[in-house]
C-alpha cells in the first residue's frame, strides 16, 4: 500500500478557467492554496477553436483576469503563468498535468446534474473522472471563503477501498493543515429494520471508523464519527450542510476501472455540485 508523504508539499497547481464565475471561484481557491504552499500556479483556458480571433480574446479575458487579482493583491508573491490552448479539453489538460508535474488540479462546475449523459459533456466532470492527481471542485453550492483555509474535513467512507484511502489521505490532511475531522458512513440497506436494530447496527459501524484512525495520530482534536441511515449521496449531502465543513474529500477508483460511466460516479459527482463547499477527490496511486 502507498504510503503518503511526510509533509504535504504542493510545487505546481493548475487551475482550468472558462472566465465564468464558476471558474473565478475556483481560481480565488487556487490563489490561497498556491500562496499557502508557495507553489506556482498555472491558469489554463482551453479554447474549442483553433482560429486567431478566439484565442486572442480568451488570452485578453486571461491577462485582464490576472491584473483583477493583481490589483486586489491575492497574486502579490506567487509564481504564475497564464496559457491558452486549443484543442479538446482533457487532451489538452491531461498532457499539461504529465509535463508539468501537476500535484493538484483546480476548477470550478456551473453543477449540471441529473441523468448521466447529460453531465458527460461538463468539463469539470471530466477533470473529475479521468485526472490521476487529486482534483479540488468548487461547486456553485460552496459558500466558503477561499481564505479561510479547511479548517474542518468532512470524509464519507463505505469502507470499499477507494473510500478507505480517502479516509486516510483525509487523517494526514488534517495533521497536515491542523484541521478537524469527521468520518461518516452511510448505512444504506437498513432503513426498515426496528430502532433496536439501528442502533446495534450504528454501533457497530462506529467501532469500525474509530478504528479507521491509525495510533499516534497527531490530529489537534479527537476525530467526529457519524453513522447515519438512508441513501448515501443525500445524507453525505445533508450531513455536509449541517456540519458545516470547509472540505469534502471523496475517494475514488483507479482511472483505469472507469473508463465508462457508472452509477457510483454520478452519485459522486452529484454529490461534487451540491456540496456547500469544495471537494477533493483522490485517487490512491498505483
Amino acid at each position: 500500500m502507498p504510503t503518503l508523504p511526510a509533509v504535504l508539499k504542493l510545487d505546481n497547481i493548475l487551475v482550468a478557467t472558462d472566465f465564468s464565475p464558476a471558474s473565478k471561484m475556483a481560481t480565488r481557491f487556487a490563489i490561497d492554496i498556491a500562496r499557502r504552499h508557495s507553489a506556482k500556479l498555472l491558469l489554463i483556458h482551453v479554447a474549442s477553436s483553433q482560429s486567431e480571433g478566439p484565442l486572442m480574446d480568451a488570452w485578453r479575458a486571461g491577462q485582464a483576469e490576472i491584473m483583477d487579482h493583481l490589483i486586489a493583491g491575492r497574486l502579490t508573491g506567487i509564481q504564475h503563468e497564464l496559457l491558452v490552448k486549443p484543442g479538446d479539453v482533457w487532451g489538452v489538460l491531461s498532457e499539461l498535468i504529465r509535463e508539468r508535474a501537476i500535484d493538484l488540479v483546480v476548477v470550478g462546475t456551473h453543477g449540471r446534474t441529473g441523468v448521466w449523459k447529460f453531465i458527460m459533456g461538463s468539463v469539470a466532470e471530466k477533470i473529475f473522472r479521468q485526472a490521476p492527481c487529486p482534483v479540488l471542485i468548487v461547486g456553485p453550492s460552496s459558500s466558503q471563503d477561499p481564505e479561510a483555509g479547511p479548517q474542518r474535513i468532512l470524509v464519507p467512507t463505505g469502507f470499499a477501498h477507494q473510500s478507505l484511502y480517502a479516509v486516510r489521505y483525509a487523517v494526514w490532511l488534517a495533521e497536515q493543515l491542523q484541521s478537524a475531522l469527521a468520518v461518516l458512513h452511510v448505512v444504506t440497506d437498513a432503513g426498515q429494520l426496528p430502532p433496536e436494530e439501528q442502533e446495534r447496527i450504528r454501533n457497530q459501524r462506529l467501532k469500525r471508523l474509530r478504528a479507521l484512525i491509525p495510533e499516534g495520530a497527531r490530529l489537534p482534536s479527537t476525530p467526529e464519527f457519524l453513522v447515519e441511515f438512508g441513501a448515501a449521496t443525500s445524507q453525505i449531502l445533508e450531513t455536509s450542510a449541517t456540519s458545516n465543513p470547509n472540505l469534502i474529500v471523496l475517494g475514488l477508483r483507479p482511472v483505469e476501472e472507469v473508463a465508462q460511466p457508472e452509477p457510483a460516479q454520478a452519485k459522486a459527482y452529484e454529490i461534487v455540485c451540491k456540496a456547500p463547499c469544495p471537494v477533493l477527490t483522490v485517487r490512491e496511486p498505483a
